[in-house]
């Protein structure tokens, strides 16, 4: 009898339990195998694969730990400027003698990043020292150009001689208009534009964003009181010195309140547009009074 070499083996024989044979238990020959065989299934000991379900394990960065994730503070997602730590109280001395450098730097490099590098040295002190500064020097030029003026016009020399009375009332009329129109102008133009920012969802203050506003309100007031001394170009370097002031005003309210420059824009502009818009009704109101007036009046 010849030898079998499958003898023993019980290939295909029921009840075998080889993997893969019929009867045998395991999977049929052909049928798709399984890649996580083993591994990850219920009593296997292997970990629990992930079903698609519940909260995902956490992902891993290249070394094992948590990616980084950007957009954080500091800085703001959108780059809408940053809250920097506020600084320590500064002697008085100390803070007006860093003023001019202050002065240049907001209007030589103009950005938001500018602005925000001066939040953190807001002070009530300062912002009223800058407005005494702005009123005496604004008190000082406009008299002098008011007495250059009288002079030209011949009102101010009376025979010959000076007018003490016409120079006392020059003095205070000068004086009293600036010591109060300063601050309430700043008073109102801050204030208007805090409740537009906040409305825009802004989340500076108003400490903050008055200090950031006379930072270059205050120099560009005072040259454009220089300029006043010349006749035309003053005017139109006057007309184009503030355009430039209403470009770092949008800055400044993009770094202190962190908005987008459309949003700072928006603060800056409408209570401009109303203010034109106010005075052009109050135009068309004055003409059409006067011609009513004119066309009542009997020939």
């Amino acid at each position: 009898m010849a030898w079998d070499p499958t003898q023993g083996q019980g290939q295909g024989q029921p009840g075998n339990e080889e993997q893969g044979q019929p009867g045998s238990g395991g999977p049929e020959p052909g049928a798709p195998q399984n890649p996580y065989q083993g591994q990850g299934q219920p009593g296997s000991g292997g970990p629990e694969p992930y079903s698609g379900y519940g909260t995902p394990p956490p992902q891993q960065g290249p070394y094992g730990t948590p990616p980084p994730q950007y957009g954080t503070p500091p800085y703001q997602q959108g780059g809408y400027g940053y809250a920097p730590p506020q600084q320590a109280p500064r002697p008085i001395g100390q803070a007006i003698q860093e003023l001019p450098n202050q002065y240049i730097k907001v209007l030589t490099k103009p950005s938001a990043q500018s602005f925000a590098e001066e939040m953190g040295k807001a002070d009530w002190g300062m912002v009223w020292i800058q407005l005494l500064i702005w009123a005496v020097i604004g008190t000082i030029l406009g008299l002098i150009r008011a007495a250059i003026g009288l002079a030209a016009a011949s009102s101010f020399v009376s025979n010959n001689t000076f007018n003490p009375a016409a120079i006392t009332a020059l003095t205070v009329s000068g004086s009293t208009f600036s010591f109060i129109a300063v601050p309430v102008s700043f008073f109102i133009v801050v204030g208007i534009q805090y409740l537009l920012a906040k409305a825009f969802k802004g989340e500076g203050n108003f400490l903050t964003q008055g200090y950031t506003y006379l930072l270059f309100e205050v120099p560009i007031a005072i040259i454009g009181y220089l300029l006043a001394f010349i006749p035309i170009l003053g005017l139109i370097a006057s007309i184009a010195l503030s355009i430039y002031g209403i470009v770092l005003n949008v800055f400044s309210i993009m770094a202190v309140h962190r908005l987008s420059g459309g949003k700072a824009a928006g603060v800056v502009l409408i209570p401009v547009a109303v203010l034109i818009l106010l005075f052009l009704l109050c135009g068309f109101a004055i003409v059409a009074i006067i011609i009513a007036a004119t066309r009542a009046t009997p020939h």
